[in-house]
């Protein structure tokens, strides 16, 4: 398995510049990195088109560093303009390098007003993500997509649209978050039980979770779709069962990346340093 540089990569290589981001994810320990695009307002792509990929992936490997993944944060739910988005993402990825295109499906931890119900935005979105992953196999790129949101979460909601995808196209496997089934209120081990035969990536991270408090317990915390309350922390320092995601993975023989999405308040390389030393213990 390898560390992965996720999260704090993009505001970094704004910041930094190629050369310098890379050296500074080479001394905290990482051997690749992930690169986050996002369609969000106010948030400028790091990473605009196809010339800058070429550029990033030479520096990176000049420093020893591969791009496991490039993810993008969307909503693919009747949005034509997404998928068009997607699709050239997909050419990105390829050109720096990267094996996977993992990218969001429905992402909502709150339903905006007249949401649709899960039964009715499933098929437009197994149509539009099996679209992009046709798209995206000659180019090498496999599609990813993880337990994230209140529809495609969880071990039944997520796997009701993987199998509807499966049936659609075979360019496709699955992101393992080890997080995000909080948000439905389950714990990650069944869902990696359940989905670790098409496991290609995993997101690393860690929260701390309070039950039975109908008032927010503050600043950091987000709800779940429960009424319960998350907030991340540092990798070994919450209430996620990582140890049994862990030997999961290792039992499968899973080999892959170990992607820090480790946006807690805590001081970050701190953190960085505390999940390695943590996870190491499993490795």
């Amino acid at each position: 398995m390898q560390f992965t540089m996720y999260s704090r990569f993009n505001p970094t290589l704004s910041k930094l510049g190629a050369d310098a981001t890379a050296d500074y994810a080479a001394n905290l320990g990482f051997s690749s990195v992930e690169v986050l695009e996002t369609t969000s307002p106010g948030h400028p792509s790091v990473i605009p088109d196809r010339e800058t990929a070429k550029n990033i992936r030479r520096i990176f490997s000049e420093h020893g560093l591969t791009v496991a993944c490039y993810s993008v944060g969307t909503c693919i739910y009747r949005s034509p303009e997404a998928e068009e988005s997607l699709k050239y993402q997909a050419e990105i990825a390829s050109e720096l390098g990267s094996p996977f295109l993992h990218h969001t499906l429905v992402p909502w931890l709150k339903l905006p007003e007249n949401a649709p119900t899960f039964d009715e935005a499933l098929e437009n979105v197994a149509d539009a993500a099996a679209r992009i992953a046709e798209y995206a196999a000659p180019l090498g790129v496999t599609c990813l997509y993880e337990d994230q949101g209140l529809y495609a979460n969880g071990v039944d909601g997520f796997g009701r649209f993987y199998r509807e995808i499966k049936k659609r196209t075979n360019n496709v496997g699955v992101c393992g978050d080890v997080g995000n089934v909080l948000f439905v209120d389950e714990s990650p081990v069944p869902f990696f039980r359940e989905f670790i035969g098409e496991i290609r990536h995993v997101h690393i991270k860690d929260y701390l979770y309070k039950t039975d408090t109908a008032v927010s317990p503050g600043m950091y915390w987000l709800g779940t779709g429960h009424g319960n309350w998350v907030r991340d922390t540092m990798i070994g320092h919450g209430d996620l069962d990582i140890a049994g995601c862990m030997k999961i993975l290792k039992d499968a023989g899973y080999t892959g990346a170990l992607a820090f999405e480790n946006e807690h308040p805590e001081p970050y390389e701190a953190g960085v340093k505390q999940g390695m030393e943590y996870l190491k213990r499993f490795l």
